[in-house]
């Protein structure tokens, strides 16, 4: 299930094999009692018929009733039943009064049903030891089906048993029975001298004597030659007038010839071992049944024993053909023992490769319990041939993923390693160093295989959650760089507003202390966004030259104020430079900034669907990244060109 059988696991021969924990009590049970002769419920077969009439008469009657004839083929095809329906029909024949019939049909059921639960138990346990489980962990879940299969099977063992002592006890209660009666018998011969009386009590006694029913078989073959000789004497020493006796012998005549009718319907009986019931029933009626007219003796003990000979020689041919049927399953079983035994993995062997393996495997199992019954001489020794392949098969697959289990170990420690170290580098704050360390584990991570179903996903959620932790960290600190870059853009506005306002009084000193104050004020405020930097640095040196423009018209000398006009020119240009150029520089770098982030996180996406997707658009922004990049360079080989020395600056984010 998925479903297989585990040399650990498996039964030691066929019967059992698949016998489920919780069954395996009352499969013992019943094995147990078929292991000892029960000669209170086993068939004696009827044997053929000696030649003559009196050799037959001569022959002690077996006694045991035949509770359960021997079925060479069950009568009822169970291979077509579902597992619920196999359980339903075992706890039907629980609750027979006579189980001993059905007991070849609940050996089949048993050994069906119990193959199936250890077979369904043995695939998972193997899926679970393939999963990464330890097998004595492994647990099985409860199976209400199987439940019922047990409780049923210990009823009819039950049953059985209470069945078998019943019948014994009737057995004892004939035999007392049948004794009284010969004692009785004994008395009527040595007594009774009325000879109507005699033979009305004679006639009697014979008929307590079918009703009585089976006795033990080790008392039967005394019993009935003591009846024999009663009967006998009876006839020889009581004077019976000669009307009387052939009176009874015809009465005889027309039982016997009622029986051998009957013997003659068991000819075209479809049933064997049915038909073998019955004969044995015949034959014990036939014994009982007193003498016949002379010149009818021979023709109706012919008539007899030809349609026993005829049913006999059925059975024969029935047996002959079971054998061959039997021959053709050993072939059967034989062949697939081969096809196990060349199940043979190569020596570098991958987990799909056992899969397939033990797919054909369980093919194999699933057509051997389709094969019948290989006949006693072989039967356990083809058995237990195949079971030993599957045994050593399964000893090399436990091996497998024994070994394979050790290298997951050992790739799970050594990612483990790698999530220490990425860890311990999550707080750091060198973003471009800690960057460059972070992609080299992300490259070994990708060199160590896989760390088993159960650990992958679970350790690979630990490094990326330690890289993750570090790059938001990263884009949270530049993201503050923005914050603060915006408010000082405000700042700015409002102190160019500020500027544009002013009016300068009459004292010039006083005013030309106030611009300056305006500028460290500008100069204390910090950076602003790349985009805004031109602008609001034109803006701010525009109101500045403006507001001194107005002290210069006027009558005070411009001295003491153009100084700083011509600093706040310069420092303008020291930071900006050629406008245009220092903007394609601060793009690119943030460009480049941005393909680096994106190609370090792109190695951590899982594979899925959802991952691929995504991994697919960071892949599409890498590459439009770049193009940008090259377009951005071909504008910077323009007249102007950039000094050897001069790098494209950090963006005002780093």
């Amino acid at each position: 299930m998925n479903d297989e059988l585990t040399p650990q696991e498996g039964a030691s021969s066929e019967e059992s094999m698949g016998i489920s924990e919780s069954a395996e009590n009352q499969v013992n049970e019943i094995s147990a009692i078929e292991a000892v002769p029960d000669t209170a419920t086993e068939e004696v077969a009827p044997e053929p018929l000696p030649a003559t009439e009196e050799q037959f008469m001569e022959t002690a009657a077996p006694e045991a009733t035949i509770q359960q004839s021997e079925e060479l083929e069950p009568e009822e095809d169970l291979s077509t039943l579902s597992r619920e329906q196999l359980v339903e029909r075992l706890e039907q024949y629980a609750s027979e009064q006579e189980t001993p019939r059905f007991k070849d049909r609940v050996n089949s059921i048993r050994d069906s049903l119990s193959q199936s639960f250890t077979h369904e138990r043995e695939a998972a346990l193997a899926k679970f030891i393939e999963d990464g489980g330890n097998r004595d962990d492994f647990k099985p879940a409860a199976d209400p089906l199987e439940e019922r299969f047990s409780k049923a099977l210990k009823k009819y063992n039950k049953r059985r048993i209470e069945y078998q002592e019943q019948q014994e006890k009737q057995r004892k209660v004939s035999l007392d029975e049948k004794r009284e009666i010969l004692g009785l018998l004994k008395d009527l011969i040595q007594n009774e001298e009325n000879m109507n009386k005699a033979f009305e009590r004679f006639h009697e006694l014979q008929a307590r004597w079918r009703a009585a029913g089976p006795v033990p078989s080790a008392d039967a073959k005394d019993l009935q030659m003591s009846y024999k000789f009663l009967i006998d004497k009876f006839y020889d020493y009581i004077k019976i007038n000669r009307e009387l006796q052939d009176l009874d012998q015809r009465r005889n005549l027309e039982m016997k010839l009622r029986l051998c009718e009957q013997a003659e319907e068991l000819i075209l009986d479809s049933s064997i071992s049915n038909a073998f019931k019955k004969l044995h029933t015949l034959q014990d009626k036939w014994r009982e049944t007193g003498p016949v007219p002379r010149d009818k003796k021979d023709e109706v003990w012919d008539r007899f024993k030809a349609a026993c000979d005829k049913v006999f020689e059925r059975r024969r041919e029935y047996e002959q053909q079971f054998e061959e049927k039997r021959k053709a399953n050993l072939e059967a079983k034989t062949a697939l023992c081969e096809q196990v035994e060349a199940l043979k993995p190569a020596a570098e062997s991958k987990h799909k490769e056992w899969q397939e393996i033990t797919a054909k495997l369980l093919e194999l199992q699933a057509a051997w319990r389709k094969i019948g019954h290989a006949g006693k001489q072989h039967n356990d020794g083809i058995w237990t041939r195949f079971r030993t392949a599957c045994d050593n098969l399964f000893k090399s697959k436990n091996d497998f993923y024994s070994r394979r289990k050790q290298e997951y170990a050992a790739n799970l420690q050594l990612k483990t390693e790698l999530c220490i170290q990425a860890e311990a580098l999550q707080e750091n704050t060198d973003w471009k160093s800690t960057s460059e360390e972070l992609k080299r584990l992300q490259e070994e991570w990708k060199k160590i295989g896989f760390a088993g179903d159960r650990q992958s996903e679970k350790i690979w959620k630990r490094f990326r959650s330690a890289c993750d932790a570090f790059f938001a960290k990263k884009s949270e600190h530049f993201s503050s760089r923005d914050k603060d870059n915006e408010e000082n853009l405000v700042k700015k506005n409002e102190l160019i507003a500020k500027i544009e306002a002013y009016a300068p009084g009459d004292d010039h000193h006083a005013s030309f202390e106030e611009l300056k104050a305006f500028q460290r004020e500008w100069n204390a405020i910090g950076l602003v966004p790349i985009k805004q930097k031109d602008d609001v640095n034109a803006r701010f040196k525009q109101a500045i030259d403006a507001q001194f423009a107005k002290l210069k018209s006027s009558d005070r000398p411009r001295s003491s104020y153009q100084p700083k006009t011509q600093f706040v020119s310069k420092a303008s240009s020291d930071k900006g430079g050629d406008p245009e150029r220092r903007s394609l520089l601060n793009r690119i770098s943030e460009l480049k900034n941005d393909v680096q982030i994106w190609e370090n996180n792109i190695g951590f996406f899982a594979k899925s669907k959802t991952a691929d997707k995504l991994k697919s658009e960071f892949e599409d922004k890498i590459s439009k990244a770049k193009k940008e990049i090259g377009a951005l360079m071909d504008k910077l080989k323009g007249p102007e060109q950039p000094k050897a020395s001069e790098e494209p600056p950090a963006t005002d984010q780093a």
